[in-house]
């Protein structure tokens, strides 16, 4: 798991099962996200993304509908074939996620607002939820609209989170070969702990590869 490997590959090289290492790894990753509760605080950046929904591992598919090859033709403007994510991080590398029932205020502010420290500076781009959120968690807010104004002052912007986010989706969809939606938050918790081991550099090749 530390070198982010498939299940196949953990599997030829610990000399188990390939259920065996599916079994350990959501295990692994279950107690992992239960017992993470972060805060942030300082500059903060937020911003969601989509994935495709996946029934990966499902041998019979919701409505039965037919299977699709890594989600490669999902229709981006069927809500029920996509997932909303959110992802926030501040400047020491804290991050709080969490997987959309829907992208609305309501369920962002759930998952954002109760992890802001007082005093912070929230970064977004220019969707309102987030002007609601920085005046409930009374923090200041940059809002990051025009692609001429994406960085304030010279350290106010999203490139940070950006960047995360084209990282995840790349591990997600090309070396993990997609994720089934069901276990995404287990999956946002080895991200999380493997980003603090990501230097700034990397995450700014991944957002604009």
């Amino acid at each position: 798991m530390e070198q982010k490997l498939t299940l196949r590959q953990a599997a030829k090289i610990c000399h188990i099962n390939l259920k065996t290492a599916f079994l350990w790894r959501h295990r692994f990753l279950e107690a992992q996200s239960e017992q993470y509760k972060d805060k942030l605080s300082g500059i903060i950046e937020a911003d969601e993304f989509f994935l495709a929904y996946s029934e990966k591992g499902t041998k019979k598919l919701k409505n039965n509908r037919a299977a699709r090859k890594r989600g490669g033709d999902t229709d981006k403007r069927k809500k029920d074939e996509q997932v909303a994510v959110l992802l926030s991080i501040d400047r020491s590398k804290h991050i709080i996620d969490g997987v959309l029932a829907a992208d609305t205020t309501a369920e962002i502010k759930t998952h954002l607002e109760p992890y802001i420290i007082k005093g912070s500076v929230l970064c977004s781009d220019g969707a309102w939820a987030y002007v609601s959120i920085a005046k409930g968690a009374h923090c200041d807010h940059k809002r990051l609209i025009s692609n001429k104004n994406r960085v304030k002052d010279k350290i106010y912007h999203i490139k940070t989170v950006n960047g995360a986010i084209a990282h995840f989706k790349g591990w997600v969809d090309i070396k993990m070969r997609g994720v089934a939606t069901k276990y995404l938050p287990h999956y946002l918790a080895w991200f999380r702990e493997s980003y603090a081991k990501l230097n700034f550099q990397q995450m700014l090749v991944a957002a604009y590869r």
